[in-house]
C-alpha cells in the first residue's frame, strides 16, 4: 500500500513468539524499510515441538505472498506423496477396523485434488530452521518470557517487561505466542473464560518411524503415501516427511469422560495406546508397534466467540494460535498463521505512521476473524467425522464420502490476494474516516 511518493515515519514492531507465525510475519515486514522488527522468544532458540506438519494449498500460496523467500525455503524441505500417481490424492481413507461386515483396510474414499489444491508436508523443525535463516540474528532476543505490558501514551509507546527483568518498548506488539498465549490475557483479561484454551475431548499419540522400517511393516504403497485409518471414536493418519526418509504418525483417540489430566504433552504409555486401538487391524498394529519418540498430546482449541484480537489501549494484536487455535483434524492450523502473516505484514506495511496502526489492526481483523471462525468450527467437526461420530453421519460410509472433503476445499481454495485487497480497502476507509474527523468543519453565518 505504500508507494514511493508516500511519506512514512519509522514504526517499531515487537513480535512476541518465534514460531511459524511470528517468524513469517517478521520476514514479511522486512520488505518495508520504514518498519523495524524485534522478535522476543521465551525459549533459548527458535524451535517447534512436534514432528510432521501438513500445509494445504492455501498455506503454500501464503508463504510466497508473504515473501517469495519463504516459498523458496519451504520448497527445499517439503515432501509430497511418495508416488507420482498419488500426488493428486488428498488422503486414501480406509477402514482401520472391521465395521458393519467390512474388514479393516476396506477403501472408503480417495478424494482427488484440483490443479490448485496440491498440498505437502514437512518436519516442523526443518521448516523453522529454514525460516530462522531468513531472520537477521540481530533482531531476535531469546530467553524472553513476557510478564507485563503497559502503555505510555505521552510517548505513544507500549512497554514490555520480561521475566528476566529486562524491559523493551515498541509502537505495536504482535502476540504470536501460541495457544497458551500470555498476550491473549492482556487482550481479553486473564479472568475471562474466553481467554482459556478448551479441551476438545480428543487426544493424539504422535510419533515417527524410519521409512525403511515402515515399508517392511506395511508395504511401500501405504508407507510412502498419505493414508487415513478410520474407526469408532478414533482414527490414525500417516504421511511421509523429511524427503520421504521418515513416516509421520498421528493416532487420535476420544476421552471417555471428556477430561484431560496433567500436562498437555506427556510421554506415551504404550498400554494406553494399545487399549485405545485394540480393535484396529494388522496394519495399524504394526505401525503403532514401531512408533518412536512418541508423545501423548491433549487436543485443545479456542472459543470461536472471542470478541476481538486487539487491545487498542496497548496497541497489541494477536496472530495465529494465540488468536484462533483450532483442532488439527484438517491440518489447517499452521496455514492459518501463515494467512494471518500474509494479511498483517502487508497492511502494517501500508501504515504511514504509528497513527495508522489501529486502522491496520481493524482491517486485519475484518477479514481474519470470519475466516478463522470457519476453520475452528470445521476443525472440530472433521475430528468427529473421522471418528465416525458426527450426528447424522456416524458410520454411514456413503454419507461420510459426501462430506469428508467439503470444508477443507473451502480452506484450500481461499483467494488470499482478494482477502488482502479487502483488508487494504477497509484500511483505506478507516484512514479516510480518521482524516475526515480531524478536518475542521467551517460554519457559515
Amino acid at each position: 500500500m505504500v508507494s514511493a511518493q508516500d511519506e512514512t515515519e519509522p514504526i517499531n514492531v515487537a513480535i512476541i513468539g518465534g514460531g511459524i507465525g511470528g517468524l513469517a510475519l517478521s520476514i514479511g515486514l522486512q520488505q518495508y524499510s520504514h518498519i523495524s522488527v524485534r522478535i522476543f522468544e521465551a525459549a533459548p532458540q527458535f524451535f517447534e515441538i512436534g514432528a510432521g506438519v501438513f500445509f494445504g494449498a492455501n498455506a503454500i500460496r501464503a508463504m510466497s505472498l508473504i515473501n517469495p523467500a519463504i516459498g523458496e525455503a519451504y520448497a527445499r524441505i517439503s515432501t509430497t506423496a511418495g508416488w507420482e500417481s498419488k500426488e493428486d490424492t488428498y488422503f486414501d481413507f480406509i477402514l482401520g477396523q472391521d465395521l458393519n461386515g467390512q474388514p479393516a483396510g476396506t477403501p472408503v474414499s480417495s478424494p482427488q485434488l484440483g490443479p490448485h489444491e496440491r498440498h505437502s508436508t514437512a518436519h516442523r523443525a526443518h521448516f523453522i530452521d529454514e525460516l530462522a535463516q531468513l531472520v537477521p540474528e540481530e533482531i531476535a532476543e531469546f530467553g524472553k518470557r513476557l510478564v507485563g505490558l503497559t502503555r505510555d501514551e505521552s510517548r505513544g509507546r507500549t512497554l514490555m517487561k520480561f521475566a528476566d527483568g529486562v524491559t523493551y518498548e515498541a509502537d505495536a506488539v504482535i502476540g504470536c505466542d501460541g495457544i497458551r498465549s500470555v498476550c491473549r490475557d492482556f487482550v481479553l483479561g486473564k479472568g475471562n473464560p474466553l481467554a482459556q484454551p478448551v479441551y476438545t475431548g480428543k487426544y493424539a499419540y504422535r510419533g515417527l518411524i524410519p521409512m525403511d522400517k515402515a515399508i517392511a511393516a506395511i508395504g511401500e504403497e501405504k508407507a510412502r503415501n498419505r493414508y487415513m485409518f478410520l474407526g469408532k471414536k478414533g482414527h490414525a493418519l500417516i504421511f511421509p516427511i523429511a524427503g520421504g526418509k521418515i513416516m509421520n504418525v498421528v493416532a487420535f483417540g476420544t476421552s471417555k469422560d471428556g477430561k484431560w489430566e496433567g500436562n498437555w504433552i506427556k510421554p506415551m504409555k504404550r498400554e494406553d495406546m494399545e487399549q485405545d486401538f485394540r480393535d484396529f487391524g494388522d496394519d495399524c498394529q504394526k505401525i503403532f508397534s514401531l512408533m518412536e519418540n512418541t508423545d501423548h498430546w491433549g487436543i485443545f482449541d479456542l472459543s470461536q466467540d472471542i470478541p476481538t484480537f486487539t487491545s487498542e489501549p496497548l496497541r497489541l494484536l494477536l496472530l495465529g494460535d494465540s488468536a484462533h487455535a483450532c483442532a488439527p483434524h484438517q491440518g489447517a492450523g499452521a496455514g492459518q498463521a501463515l494467512e494471518d502473516a500474509h494479511i498483517l505484514s502487508h497492511v502494517l506495511g501500508g501504515c504511514r505512521s504509528k497513527d495508522d496502526l489501529l486502522p491496520a489492526f481493524a482491517a486485519y481483523e475484518s477479514v481474519r476473524r470470519p475466516r478463522t471462525r470457519f476453520v475452528q468450527h470445521y476443525g472440530r467437526r472433521q475430528g468427529e467425522l473421522l471418528d465416525l461420530h458426527w450426528p447424522g453421519v456416524g458410520d454411514d460410509l456413503g454419507r461420510l464420502r459426501q462430506v469428508i472433503d467439503g470444508p477443507i476445499r473451502d480452506i484450500w481454495n481461499c483467494d488470499l490476494e482478494a482477502e488482502l485487497a479487502k483488508a487494504q480497502t477497509r484500511m483505506k476507509e478507516l484512514l479516510a474516516e480518521a482524516d475526515a474527523a480531524k478536518t475542521p468543519v467551517s460554519v457559515e453565518h
